[in-house]
């Protein structure tokens, strides 16, 4: 099932020890676009799609992960529980730091990620609303409930054509 080069390069089902930061290599990434398919993929069914053993597979995921190189996690739908409007809130901040700010608003339940931008705006956040009431509600409350606020634009997304929850591209 193995390649005799791939058994050499590991030392068997066991891959070589993996350092924060280090690069991915091809294996890695086949690894994590079978998982980006199925995160509850088995290692051993992977290893079978990919033509490897699923023990090279387990520790390859352990390593990724114990490195910070990649970790499998759930990403909820937001239109299965009920929000229907997607929006991003955007600030201009005076008197106080935007991280402050994002660090006040990223601490909210309500907010689906915060980010410190360039530009005008300073500080946008993403946020999922059930109504257009509860999303001017989110605005004023943003607007009047933290402190260094100055500003708020509010950018409803109309149509996602496409949603990613990775790292971003993993070829070399």
């Amino acid at each position: 099932m193995l390649d005799k080069a791939l058994v050499a390069a590991t030392g068997g089902d066991r891959p070589p020890r993996r350092t924060r930061g280090q690069a991915l290599d091809a294996i890695d990434r086949r690894i994590i676009a079978a998982l980006q398919r199925d995160g509850r993929a088995q290692s051993t069914a992977i290893g079978e799609e990919l033509g490897l053993s699923g023990n090279l597979v387990a520790n390859r995921i352990r390593a990724m992960d114990a490195a910070g190189l990649m970790r499998v996690v759930a990403v909820a739908d937001y239109r299965v529980h009920g929000y229907r409007l997607l929006a991003r809130i955007r600030l201009t901040v005076s008197g106080r730091s935007p991280r402050e700010v994002a660090e006040e608003l990223a601490a909210r339940a309500d907010v689906l990620s915060v980010h410190l931008t360039s530009g005008r705006f300073a500080v946008s956040c993403l946020h999922a609303f059930t109504t257009a009431r509860d999303m001017i509600e989110a605005a004023r409350d943003v607007s009047a409930g933290i402190r260094g606020v100055q500003d708020v634009d509010v950018e409803l997304v109309n149509t996602v054509y496409r949603y990613s929850p990775s790292v971003g591209p993993l070829e070399a």
